[in-house]
């Protein structure tokens, strides 16, 4: 890995690389603490997120990039055992024979993102820019406020006003 401010994280090729490289060692710090394959998959694939969205943040003085992410990965880790330990675990009952797997057909899944797109379509381009960044990208208000030049409760008034305007034309929708 190269070192240099953001650890070469900031760019697709550098985030890439830090994968391949470090991958297995954070899966195995995630697995330690929370035992579970797939939730420790899942801290992994977040601490790269985060270290993708702070990447900026990252000192070479304060040590390797190894060690940087490996303690994003046991606060990730914590997280989501904490998360699961307040959760009630849920028994896995037997899907209809009718539904796939994963719970939708992929013929549905077309139609329901079709709909989505023609409803974002539909809204004001001020309240789509908030919902696409801050529910699908999941990025924070006050990030994607600073990134506007706005105030964040500008940006959470738009995702309400927003939300309320796609559920109206996804009804509409799902009426006609």
């Amino acid at each position: 890995m190269t070192r240099n401010a953001c650890a070469g994280l900031c760019t697709p090729a550098g985030l890439e690389e830090a994968y391949r490289a470090y991958r297995v060692r954070l899966l195995g710090r995630a697995r330690v603490i929370v035992f579970d394959p797939d939730l420790a998959e899942e801290a992994v694939q977040e601490a790269f997120l985060r270290a993708w969205r702070s990447c900026a943040t990252f000192d070479p003085a304060g040590g390797p990039l190894v060690n940087w992410l490996l303690t994003i990965t046991r606060n990730v880790a914590i997280d989501l055992a904490r998360a699961r330990g307040r959760r009630s675990q849920l028994v896995a009952a037997a899907a209809p024979a009718d539904v796939p797997v994963g719970g939708i057909s992929y013929p549905d899944l077309v139609v329901l993102r079709t709909q989505l797109h023609d409803a974002l379509t539909g809204i004001g381009a001020d309240q789509r820019r908030a919902i696409v960044e801050t529910i699908l990208r999941d990025r924070p208000p006050a990030e994607v406020a600073a990134e506007l030049g706005i105030p964040a409760g500008t940006v959470r008034t738009r995702v309400h006003y927003g939300l309320r305007q796609l559920r109206g034309l996804l009804e509409t929708a799902d009426a006609a």
